[in-house]
């Protein structure tokens, strides 16, 4: 919506420069709560040192960047909010503080914390209704309360000091009020000019911080110390006010020490325009006043005649309030008043064109198509033709419009064309020519030839070349009317065209002084003076296009331009016979088009109503823009004049507008003129950004973010377009009229975030920049990701190590393996081979035979025993373990065949607990150990072997006195060894040997 504003301001008001001399028809554009301002009730301009506006209103303070209004309001429930809603005037310290004055007291806003520093109150008194607020040179806050008086805030300190009028007064009893938007510094900085309802003008010296007479001498304004004074405004050295006790508005130069004026206010409505609420002087020295009457005028600079202008209900374009309590200048020159209904912005200087609204002066401009030709006087008057055949006569200087009616006129026969010749004008219309005397002021008709009628029923369009009329229409001859001799002649144009709709739609005279018809549907037609005809060397256009032309001009560079309506611009090049065509699509405002028209500058100008576009051949751009006319009345058609000042006329039915296009032409961009980086807003959260925000740093949960951005700028009479990049992540910059960026799913890291306004001559504004930085999760960083990548080769070459060790451990353990099952193998033969081997079996069968001749009975037993101990062993040879139960059970029987055949010099003890028996064992481990213990150790009675068998911490025990025999006849000394191999083999616990001098200690883990 604003930036339809923004061509608003730039058009400015209609009458351009002239309008000084005519301010009643200022055109007003206006910013209301429709835009997004938190009241249209406005108080208070000020523009900050980072290029924002900020405007207080009478419900919330609002900053705007020239598209978003960022409000702030009083909160009752947060002291750091606004003191109030109410604002009435804006100042900036030194450090960039806001302050603003409110109903209630003074508030001070920290860009950089975001918060309100507020004071109500001032050595035990209410401040109340403050009105006024400035930082001086040294940076100090003064601000008036109404109810209070003078009050000065040293910034460093924060003490408050409170100066009255009177030195009898004090924060308690006040006699004096200060009077609303009357309090500014004096132009030295050494003082305060105040206005008051009861004092009058009085100046403060800041040195002496006390009231009294100024450092220069001013006996002129002594008078004014008792007059009812309001609004001081400073125009450089002159210091201006309004004093409601003589009714005046005076002017003083201060560095003069002279009175420049004294004018008076007088209203058409017959209303006392005194007191005044404001003042405003703009840089060209012209005053806006606004009276507490409702009423508002302007007085022009040095002259300082004064013109009224209104609120009008019926115009949109005029002021929005019927009252405004402030003004601010842009740099643009565009001066913005805060009224009772919004913001509205005029522009005295940079306006490219002038109105004049002949329809009210002649209202039957408004029937039909009303102005339809134009010829410029030598005097600079205009002679205009109209649809009703009526002759017009203006003076722009004066606005002065004389008219001349025909007779037996017509709406239907309207004024095609009017030139001056021998000075009589000459009217072009579709029943012929006619002749008018300025002087006289008498209408002649020029006698036409029968036949031109026979040939051409209904002229359609008359040419000037030379001294000679060429008329053409509806037919393949064109007539031709010299003026000094009064004959006509006939050309036929050279067509085989067969088309009943064949017609001479337009003609021109080019740059060399041929002739061209535009002719429908053959094309272009060039008159061949060597033939004496028009003849047809070029080639057709778009067959959509030829339907539809409405304009056919050259420019200087010999091309030819038409207008469509519906299908946009058409370019000819009749060197290269080579056509281009622009619609809407590529830039132009609308495709339909009325009328095309190229300046001097080489732009061309397209009229579509009330849109008009200049299109750029330089650099291929179109600047658009709208007039504000006729917007609800499009039974109109655009024309387009050249003017002798290089100006172009625009007539819109009863509007002529005059452009000037040398001041379309682009300024340097001032460094002012930046785009500013408003806020940006995430889901959940609003980032303000200012002057003294350079970085802005993101969660890592918010990855979606926008950026508001908007130049506070009036485009050169265009809408400005904004090119903008987040570099880290935008490829490229993307231009676009909108004034935010959306970017969503961002990955952390730093960006950069850069956007200028680009200007349709394709020129950029300054450009704004913000570093972003957006957090990233844990998971997200490329550290945690390098680590996870170091970790990651490390368990693949932990791995791979791994692999490579536990195969070298598998092969050692195969190998390992197979020597112990090798071992296993070797013991359980050996063991085989022990029980099995001739002696054993020897000694027992002796025993057995022994044993049949005394004892049958025993001997029985014992072979049962022998038996059952062969029977075991050979059961068990393939197995690794059985429990210690078994082994027990097994052994015993092997303990008696020992005990029956040694007697009591065998004594073997054991002694297991039942917790051990499930444990398991490697089988005949107890027999090897006790056969072991038999084998090497002598007995006899008087010296028994005693072997103890028994269990402690998971193991079993097998323990004997040492008799060690000096010779062991069937010893290989690998049973132990082969022993101690196979439990290696079966657990990580291996069997302990222990010797003592007495004894011999064999100690087997349970598994």
């Amino acid at each position: 919506m604003f930036r339809l504003l923004c061509l608003s301001w730039f058009l400015g008001m209609a009458n351009g420069l002239q309008a000084q001399n005519r301010p009643g028809q200022f055109e007003f554009r206006h910013i209301q709560e429709e835009q997004g301002l938190s009241s249209n009730a406005i108080t208070s301009f000020y523009h900050d040192r980072d290029g924002f506006l900020w405007v207080g209103t009478h419900d919330g303070l609002n900053r705007y960047d020239g598209s978003h209004f960022i409000t702030f309001r009083s909160n009752k429930k947060d002291p750091a909010a606004l003191l109030h809603n109410s604002i009435y005037d804006l100042c900036e310290d030194q450090q960039g503080n806001i302050w603003a004055a409110t109903e209630v007291g003074v508030s001070s806003y920290n860009k950089t914390t975001g918060r309100f520093r507020n004071i109500k109150s001032v050595q035990g008194r209410r401040l109340g209704w403050c009105t006024n607020v400035l930082c001086d040179r040294n940076g100090d806050i003064w601000f008036a309360s109404y109810y209070a008086g003078l009050y000065r805030c040293v910034v460093k300190t924060g003490q408050i000091q409170f100066f009255p009028f009177d030195p009898r007064d004090t924060p308690q009893t006040i006699s004096s009020r200060i009077s609303l938007q009357s309090l500014i510094e004096d132009p030295d900085h050494r003082g305060l000019w105040v206005g008051d309802k009861k004092q009058g003008l009085q100046y403060f010296d800041i040195t002496r911080q006390r009231f009294g007479p100024s450092p220069g001498k001013h006996p002129q304004l002594d008078a004014y110390k008792q007059h009812y004074v309001t609004a001081l405004a400073l125009d450089d050295h002159r210091l201006i006010f309004g004093d409601a006790t003589d009714e005046r508005v005076v002017v003083y130069d201060l560095q003069r020490g002279q009175l420049i004026k004294a004018f008076p206010l007088v209203s058409k409505k017959g209303r006392d325009p005194f007191d005044l609420p404001a003042i405003f002087a703009d840089r060209a020295h012209n005053l806006w006043i606004s009276s507490s009457s409702y009423l508002m005028f302007f007085a022009e600079a040095d002259t300082y005649r004064v013109t009224e202008f209104f609120h009008d209900d019926a115009s949109p374009y005029s002021v929005a309030g019927s009252v405004f309590f402030t003004a601010w200048q842009h740099p643009d020159g565009s001066v913005w008043l805060g009224t009772v209904n919004g913001i509205s912005i005029t522009n005295l200087e940079r306006s490219f064109y002038t109105t004049h609204n002949l329809a009210q002066q002649f209202p039957a401009l408004t029937d039909h198509y009303g102005i339809t030709s134009f010829l410029e006087s030598a005097d600079g008057s205009w002679w205009l033709g109209t649809s009703r055949q009526d002759l017009l006569h203006y003076f722009p200087k004066t606005g002065q419009l004389e008219t001349y009616k025909q007779r037996n006129q017509t709406a239907l026969h309207p004024i095609g064309l009017i030139f001056n010749y021998g000075g009589l004008l000459y009217l072009g219309m579709e029943t012929g020519l006619t002749t008018f005397d300025p002087r006289t002021k008498q209408y002649t008709t020029i006698p036409t030839p029968d036949s031109l009628w026979a040939d051409i029923p209904k002229i359609g369009h008359m040419t000037l070349r030379h001294d000679q009329i060429w008329l053409s229409g509806a037919s393949k001859q064109v007539w031709c009317y010299t003026i000094p001799t009064g004959q006509w002649h006939r050309y036929p144009i050279a067509s085989a065209s067969t088309d009943p709709k064949f017609r001479v739609r337009f003609s021109l005279v080019d740059h060399r002084g041929d002739l061209w018809l535009e002719v429908y549907p053959a094309g272009l037609f060039r008159f061949s003076k060597a033939k004496n005809q028009f003849i047809n060397d070029q080639p057709a256009m778009s067959e959509d296009y030829s339907l539809t032309l409405t304009s056919f001009n050259q420019d200087k560079q010999g091309y030819f331009w038409m207008t469509s309506i519906g299908q946009g611009l058409v370019r000819y090049d009749p060197r290269r016979k080579q056509y281009t065509y622009w619609n809407e699509s590529d830039g132009l405002n609308s495709d339909r088009i009325w009328a095309g028209l190229p300046d001097q500058r080489g732009s061309i100008w397209i009229a579509a109503y009330n849109k008009f576009s200049v299109y750029s051949p330089r650099d291929d751009s179109f600047f658009n823009f709208r007039v504000p006319f006729n917007q609800a009345d499009p039974e109109y058609v655009n024309y387009l004049f050249p003017m002798r000042n290089g100006h172009l006329l625009a007539a819109m039915k009863g509007y002529l507008l005059e452009f000037a296009p040398e001041k379309l032409a682009r300024a340097p961009v001032s460094k002012t003129s930046g785009v500013l980086i408003n806020e940006v807003t995430t889901s959940d959260t609003t980032y303000f950004i200012h002057g003294g925000v350079r970085e802005l740093r993101i969660g890592a949960d918010k990855k979606d973010f926008t950026v508001h951005f908007a130049a506070l700028v009036t485009p050169e009479h265009s809408m400005i377009r904004y090119k903008y990049q987040l570099e880290g992540f935008d490829t490229s910059p993307k231009v676009s009229s909108q004034t935010f960026a959306v970017y969503n799913k961002m990955p952390g890291g730093d960006y950069r975030f850069i956007v200028s306004g680009v200007m349709p001559d394709g020129t950029n504004t300054v450009v704004s920049n913000l570093t972003i930085h957006i957090d990233s999760h844990l998971y997200e960083t490329k550290w945690f990701w390098g680590s996870i990548g170091l970790i990651l080769l490390g368990l693949l070459l932990g791995f791979m190590w791994y692999r490579s060790d536990q195969t070298n451990q598998l092969h050692q353990l195969q190998v390992q393996a197979t020597r112990l099952e090798r071992d296993k193998t070797e013991i359980q033969y050996q063991n085989l081979i022990n029980h099995l081997n001739p002696h054993f079996l020897f000694n027992s069968l002796t025993s057995l035979n022994s044993l049949i001749m005394a004892n049958p009975r025993e001997a029985s037993k014992f072979l049962r025993k022998l038996s059952i101990i062969y029977r075991y062993i050979l059961q068990n040879k393939d197995k690794e373990l059985v429990t210690l139960g078994d082994e027990l059970t097994f052994v015993q029987n092997y303990i008696d065949l020992q005990q029956s055949r040694f007697g009591t010099d065998l004594q073997i003890t054991v002694d297991v607990a039942p917790d051990y028996l499930a444990r398991l064992i490697v089988p005949v481990t107890i027999q090897n150990l006790l056969e072991n213990a038999i084998k090497h150790n002598t007995m006899d009675e008087e010296s028994p072997l005693q072997i103890r068998i028994c269990t402690a911490d998971n193991t079993l025990i097998v323990v004997n006195n040492l008799q060690r025999k000096v010779f062991v006849e069937t010893s290989n000394k690998q049973g132990l060894a082969s022993l101690r191999s196979l439990y290696h083999y079966l657990s990580r616990r291996e069997i302990d040997i222990t010797e003592t001098d007495t004894h011999f200690m064999v100690s087997v883990p349970l598994l």
